[in-house]
């Protein structure tokens, strides 16, 4: 079997870890495969790290010589798979594709908002797609897309065999000047503008001052950012300066996950969160809009609390019975983890995107003559 894998991104935020995590679990099941991703991405540069064979799409380049040489490379794949809306229409640009006398082609869904009028005319071509969660997968049925087309695959996260012990979360407060005693609620996020990160700032100002509010970001998103800047200064205005902060994450995130009591994921919309995900995994409980697939992973009560839009004014109250009940944090986190365990492994996800390869494949050899 052999793939070519296309991601048009240019930063790094959940959707090119699930790509990372895919190429690494299919070289592990011996699929030949190639990554068409831009020059100089954190992907195309972590992807050839591992071992992955990288062919770069130029950023400068005509649109049409990135349409040339996906023409050129895709004969000699059994399957293409399109990580991101850019590269879906890359590939429906390309002639086979439109009729389907190409590749079989696999489109992954992530995004939960809906799809317009103009973009709903390349889900006509022929393609099976992948969505992240069921939300997703009704979004696609209400664009057009037949139901037997779509499966839904959650996204997955590398799960610790153990969790950090109490010398890293030690460390890691002692670096920022914190104690065992301050709670400290905290996020993964980018500074997209669906992330509703200042609503955890007004949160926070509701909150005992020991309550701490961190915001996760790649390294390449901390400096030069105005949203940062944005942010910091509307944490000034409320007077919680010292009480908020953005904190560099590097490639592993479980020395940040470890210091946290809590994990916050406020969002407009949301086709499902892994870092939410990512989160759980660390046996973090969670509190998140109830918008998009969040309601399919974070169950209310069991694994975290969900808030409905408008319905704020009571979770202060909430956090504060979390902030002095332990044991009911303890209780969801372990649950969260258990959850991510049996339903969002990264090894869960590769394992049933190869199942859809190879069904795939199957089915185009069988409709031959």
């Amino acid at each position: 079997m052999r793939i070519l894998h296309v991601d048009t991104g240019t930063g790094w935020r959940g959707g090119q870890q699930q790509v990372l995590w895919l190429l690494e679990g299919c070289r592990d099941w011996d699929i030949e495969q190639m990554l068409l991703a831009p020059a100089g991405s954190p992907l195309a540069e972590r992807a050839r790290q591992s071992g992955i064979s990288v062919t770069e799409i130029s950023q400068r380049a005509r649109a049409l010589d990135n349409l040339r040489l996906v023409r050129k490379l895709a004969p000699d794949y059994d399957l293409a798979h399109a990580h991101d809306s850019h590269a879906h229409s890359l590939f429906c640009a390309v002639d086979p594709f439109r009729s389907g006398a190409g590749p079989g082609l696999i489109v992954s869904r992530r995004v939960g908002f809906p799809i317009g009028a103009v973009g709903r005319a390349k889900y006509r071509i022929p393609a099976m797609y992948i969505a992240v969660s069921e939300f997703v997968r009704w979004r696609l049925i209400d664009a057009g897309v037949p139901e037997e087309k779509i499966h839904v695959v959650f996204d997955g996260v590398r799960v610790p065999v153990e969790l950090p012990g109490e010398s890293v979360r030690e460390e890691a407060r002692l670096r920022h000047g914190l104690s065992e005693d301050d709670f400290v609620m905290g996020t993964l996020s980018s500074f997209a503008p669906e992330k509703l990160l200042e609503r955890g700032l007004e949160l926070l100002q509701r909150l005992p001052p020991a309550t701490r509010y961190w915001l996760g970001v790649p390294y390449g998103e901390r400096d030069g950012s105005s949203a940062g800047s944005a942010l910091q200064a509307t944490a000034r205005r409320m007077g919680l300066a010292d009480r908020f902060q953005i904190v560099p994450v590097g490639e592993n995130p479980g020395r940040f996950l470890a210091s946290l009591d809590l994990f916050l994921y406020f969002s407009r919309m949301e086709g499902l969160g892994s870092a939410i995900l990512l989160a759980m995994a660390y046996g973090l409980p969670v509190v998140a809009s109830k918008v998009g697939g969040i309601p399919e992973i974070v169950h209310h009560g069991q694994t975290g609390v969900l808030v409905d839009e408008g319905l704020e004014q009571g979770l202060p109250a909430a956090i504060r019975f979390l902030m002095g009940s332990p044991q009911t944090r303890r209780r969801m986190g372990t649950a969260a983890r258990e959850f991510v365990f049996a339903r969002a492994s990264s090894d869960r996800m590769v394992a049933q995107t190869v199942l859809l390869y190879q069904g795939l494949l199957q089915g185009s050899r069988e409709s031959r003559p």
